[in-house]
């Protein structure tokens, strides 16, 4: 009863096959051996295009002479189905235009094809529809998965701007250069000295003249003056005609009576300015000055340049003797010679050289970088705006340097400098801390800097930067060519638009505008994209700083390498940084071949 019974089932079964093939025979039950595969299955976006190729082989005996059979590849995707190009098969006696496959011999098929990618794609799967055709009869197979979900690793690019006072290769958020450059003022005195001598003697006649009697003055009054000085430069010098041993002292020495001389002057101004303002002399806070002594010796070069100068008439004879002498005691030894003939030399040209110039540098506008930090939080009226921006420089911490950036905005209406420096801070704000109120007055400040400085190179760059971290980087990348040729200030964009380049899929292109910058994500990502897997690899690991956007990458890495414990190992780096990262992985192609496994949905839950 039961072998009656099973052949009932097999008859029905056979039958019903029949039925099912409509005249196709068995190109129904056999279509299992039908292979219908991708060339690559890891699918991947490149230049918002997705290229695919499809390749299939045949069996023997399959095909009936006059069928045919249509190869659909199809996206399935949000419960759509978006049919592609189809692929035409039939038999040696078909009357149809398509790849034609033996019956006795079998035969292979391929195919290639493009199709846009388009946003949720990652989760989109490339299905092989097929149906196969005989006079009337028709009959549709089940798809075979050839693809699930597509890679959008493209889509990584991302900027990491670095707050900077100068444009370089990668992505800055720039400065406006505060314009502040010290300045500063001179006032020398001369003391002269007598032949072998180093002691101090206004009464010397050189000192008593008008000119040097004036410099002493002067050095005097602009010490009173009460600018603060930057250093005392202090040269103490010989004449040439003594012995050169003889001279370096001497130079050494009065260079020392020149500090001593100073350091008395000034303690003198010092007790006339306490006793003007009241305050007693041992209250008075006084500066460190910084000396600058030195004694170089010998003043050859002042005695040539006084000799050429001079009324002497061989004078250019002398210079040359001198000059021929093949050491310094030789041409002491002229020098001492021509005295006797030429009474002028020894009279006229060198008494000046016996010499110590004392000379104080002092800041122009009167304040050092000390009294600037000071004066911009206590009365910010007494600096000029590039001394202001100064203050805002020198300034470390990024808050209070926000600060002095706003007190300045609210001074200088006018200044583009301090809303685009503001702006790059508050921009800096929301890359921290993830505040998006920042990000959105960081803009509108870079617009009220952009309104005052139109086509500003530093500007448009930084407002490239905020477009592009705010999703709209169509916008920024035309911000950063508009920065490049900016009329004032433009700033060199070659890194940042490689983004372009990224996402048209030239990455050997793009790597060339980023100058193969090393210790770069975007470099690295740039590698991998253009499956320099090694070179990927060595990139990321000199990245000193990873944070997750780079861990996330070098586990999309080791995915495509097939290293299975980086994976884990990169993913929970990147999850535990940035739990986003948890729901991207999910959806990421990247990962299909590890989605199901228990380590993998541990990292992700």
């Amino acid at each position: 009863m039961m072998k009656k019974n099973f052949r009932v089932i097999l008859l029905a079964c056979f039958v019903g096959l029949l039925v099912a093939g409509c005249g196709l025979g068995k190109m129904v039950p056999r279509y299992p051996e039908v292979s219908i595969k991708l060339d690559n299955e890891n699918l991947e976006n490149r230049g918002g295009q997705v290229a695919y190729q499809v390749k299939g082989t045949i069996p023997p005996k399959y095909m009936k002479k006059k069928a045919t059979m249509t190869v659909t590849p199809t996206i399935e995707y949000n419960g759509q189905r978006i049919a592609l190009a189809p692929i035409e098969l039939q038999g040696q006696k078909a009357k149809a235009k398509g790849t034609v496959i033996n019956y006795k011999q079998g035969g292979n098929f391929s195919a290639t094809g493009s199709f846009e990618f388009k946003d949720g794609y990652e989760e989109a799967n490339l299905v092989a529809s097929s149906t196969a055709q005989k006079k009337k009869k028709s009959h549709t197979f089940p798809d075979v998965m050839l693809c699930e979900g597509i890679c959008n690793s493209a889509a990584l690019m991302d900027i990491n701007p670095e707050l900077s006072e100068k444009a370089g290769n990668g992505t800055q958020l720039l400065y406006g250069d505060h314009g502040y450059k010290a300045e500063f003022l001179t006032q020398t005195a001369i003391i002269y000295f007598d032949l072998n001598k180093a002691d101090l003697n206004m009464n010397l006649k050189l000192n008593k003249e008008d000119a040097a009697k004036k410099a002493v003055a002067d050095f005097a009054a602009f010490m009173k003056e009460g600018r603060v000085i930057d250093k005392i430069v202090v040269t103490g010098w010989a004449s040439p005609e003594g012995e050169e041993s003889l001279n370096r002292g001497l130079s050494q020495k009065r260079a020392e009576q020149g500090k001593k001389w100073f350091d008395n002057e000034f303690d003198k101004y010092l007790r006339q300015y306490a006793k003007e303002n009241k305050i007693k002399y041992k209250d008075l806070k006084k500066p460190e000055i910084v000396f600058d002594v030195t004694s170089p010796g010998e003043d050859w070069s002042g005695f040539e340049r006084d000799l050429q100068a001079s009324n002497i008439a061989e004078k250019s004879k002398i210079l040359n003797v001198v000059r021929s002498q093949p050491n310094g005691a030789m041409k002491e030894e002229k020098i001492r010679n021509m005295t006797d003939i030429y009474p002028t030399i020894a009279d006229i040209i060198l008494p000046p050289l016996r010499r110590v110039e004392v000379s104080m540098v002092c800041n122009k506008n009167m304040f050092n970088d000390e009294q600037i930090a000071k004066f911009m939080t206590t009365n910010p009226d007494t600096l000029s705006v590039n001394e202001k921006l100064y203050a805002a420089y020198m300034e470390k911490d990024l808050t209070k340097k926000e600060a002095i950036y706003k007190v300045i905005m609210d001074k200088e209406e006018s200044d583009w400098r301090a809303y685009n420096n503001a702006g790059i801070l508050e921009i800096h704000n929301y890359m921290e801390n993830g505040d998006n109120a920042a990000l959105t007055e960081g803009m509108k400040n870079l617009d009220k800097a952009a309104a005052i400085s139109p086509s500003n190179g530093i500007i448009l760059n930084n407002q490239g930067v905020g477009l592009f971290l705010q999703g709209k980087k169509a916008e920024a990348m035309q911000k950063f060519a508009e920065a490049a040729k900016a009329t004032t200030n433009p700033v060199g964009q070659d890194y940042n638009l490689a983004m372009n380049q990224i996402q048209s899929g030239d990455y050997t292109g793009a790597a060339k505008s980023m100058n193969n910058k090393t210790c770069d994500y975007n470099m690295a990502l740039v590698q991998m994209l253009d499956k320099n897997y090694t070179a990927a690899q060595n990139t990321l690991e000199c990245i000193a700083q990873k944070d997750a956007k780079t861990y996330y990458l070098a586990a999309v890495l080791a995915a495509r390498t097939k290293n299975e414990a980086k994976v884990y190992e990169n993913l929970a780096q990147a999850v535990k940084l940035n739990a986003s990262y948890k729901a991207k992985a999910k959806k990421d192609a990247e990962f299909k071949k590890y989605k199901n496994q228990s380590k993998f949905q541990e990292i992700v839950k």
